[in-house]
């Protein structure tokens, strides 16, 4: 990306928790100098790569780019393997050893190792305090973001009736040598929650300080991203009225900034085909240096879904979802390339659904398969606050927030005496992210925190709500590295 140059400055060795390994961005980097992170801290060439660095790690790692925006369509019901492809097919399939395949974002730690860093540890003195802060800000949201995915694949939501109430292992000490990063045992998903809303809110007063803006400044981390993000975080903690304030405050932001759902069958269409106009956070990836997941062709998100092997192809409940007068129908999806054949079918993706048709959402409109990668989107706004201020106050509530979007995609209003009661709305709702935000990461947790069953493309039961599956499993490495820590239920007797 313009923004995460890759520099030639000291690699940052600390890696903890067992976390021994390169991060993509630096592989083909012969680093001038190498020097330790509290050195590295000394200087504002060091303290500006490390701030790089926890960018690189997000762009890098396939946990928090492919994985986090693909791996919750195909653990669910919103996408296929393609006949032919094999990308994500044990979470298509829910197989693997014990049938525990599963999607888990434990390479975000290397990330919090970075943030941690400039949250924690940059000398007075060193560089200007408004800079110092605007670093904070964006490694305090981060930080906040790489836990909130951690704690929904390892802990329950704060929502659940389940007893078991651990979630990940929190750090959030700078980690300055690796004789510093002793074994830690789980926090609970009430002290990770706890942790997240306290940073969102630091990072909000910091980036609020510094002034920053969207309209072509959002290629990191944005005050408009941290009200969404905070927004979202309610949702899942079941802070339902909090959730409707924190929605309205960010919509209310980014519009501020200039971002705006896009109303027209032609805007929609096409904001996946140039720098995402309702992004409050994108990546901005350079096409001629940089590649998702360490390599576009192999691992990114254009290879996964809409060229190269065109791996995960919609399902009919993705595709049924939509009434034929939605912009989206047609806007973002397409026909499957042509090289994609198996045998003498010419478009395998007709085998997923009836359309036979891809996502077109992760499109390479850069070149060499690479896309700008959007975060947060503004519509994902209100889906929350539809969905929050029904259950903090009624169905009507909620209709204003669902019918503005509604009404951008090219929809007829709904009323609330057209559903029976809340749960017939948050059927629509979970209709509605479908339709808005399927291979954008969420319908797996969608379906967790509301306590749903996971189905197969076919309608039957995947995952039941209550299986031990519902959570991601540690594994017995990352147990022998860390002794305190508890593996979830139901993985210790699996074979």
């Amino acid at each position: 990306m313009k923004n995460i140059r890759i520099l030639k400055f000291a690699t940052l060795s600390v890696l903890f928790i067992g976390l021994w390994g390169c991060n993509s961005m630096f592989e083909d980097v012969a680093p001038s100098t190498e020097v330790s992170s509290a050195a590295a801290l000394e200087s504002e060439a060091g303290i500006n790569g490390i701030r790089t660095s926890m960018y690189s790690k997000m762009l890098g790692s396939f946990d928090l780019t492919t994985e986090y925006f693909i791996g919750p369509s195909a653990l669910a019901d919103e996408s296929f393997n393609r006949p032919g492809s094999t990308r994500f097919n044990a979470q298509n399939n829910a197989i693997g050893t014990g049938g525990t395949t599963h999607i888990a974002p434990f390479g975000a730690y290397e990330l919090i190792q970075d943030a941690n860093l400039i949250i924690n540890a940059i000398p007075d003195g060193v560089i200007e305090d408004a800079v110092r802060d605007q670093f904070r800000g964006e490694a305090l949201a981060l930080r906040a973001m790489s836990y909130h995915a951690l704690v929904r694949a390892y802990g329950y939501e704060p929502t659940s009736s389940n007893a078991f109430g651990l979630g990940t292992m929190l750090r959030t000490a700078a980690t300055l040598d690796l004789s510093e990063a002793e074994p830690k045992p789980r926090s609970t998903v009430a002290e990770i929650y706890t942790q997240i809303l306290a940073d969102l809110t630091e990072s909000a007063t910091l980036l609020t300080a510094n002034g920053s803006v969207i309209g072509g400044a959002n290629d990191y981390v944005t005050y408009e991203y941290v009200l969404a993000l905070r927004a979202r975080v309610l949702l899942y903690q079941g802070n339902y009225s909090a959730a409707v304030t924190a929605a309205q405050a960010a919509i209310s932001a980014a519009t501020t900034g200039g971002v705006t759902l896009q109303s027209s069958a032609a805007d929609v269409a096409s904001m996946w085909s140039k720098a995402n106009p309702e992004a409050l956070f994108e990546l901005n990836i350079n096409a001629s240096t940089e590649a998702i997941a360490g390599s576009n062709t192999n691992s990114g998100l254009v290879a996964y879904t809409s060229d190269q092997w065109v791996a995960q192809v919609p399902t009919n409940t993705v595709m049924d979802a939509y009434d034929p007068a939605d912009f989206r129908y047609t806007g973002w999806y397409g026909d499957c390339i042509a090289q994609q054949t198996v045998g003498a079918t010419a478009n395998s993706c007709g085998d997923i659904n009836d359309e036979a048709v891809s996502s077109s959402k992760w499109v390479g409109w850069k070149g060499n398969l690479v896309t700008n990668v959007p975060y947060f989107r503004i519509s994902e706004l209100y889906l929350i606050q539809a969905e929050a201020a029904a259950k903090a106050t009624n169905v009507a509530a909620g209709i204003a927030p669902l019918n503005t979007l509604r009404a951008a995609r090219g929809l007829a209003p709904v009323a609330a005496g057209d559903f029976a009661n809340a749960a017939a709305f948050e059927d629509e709702i979970l209709n509605e992210r479908i339709r808005e935000l399927a291979f954008e990461g969420h319908r797996f947790w969608d379906l967790k925190r509301l306590g749903r069953n996971v189905l197969t493309k076919d309608g039957a039961i995947k995952m039941r709500a209550d299986a031990f599956r519902i959570l991601a499993p540690f594994g017995t490495g990352t147990q022998t590295v860390n002794p305190l820590l508890v593996e979830n239920p139901g993985y210790d007797t699996v074979e």
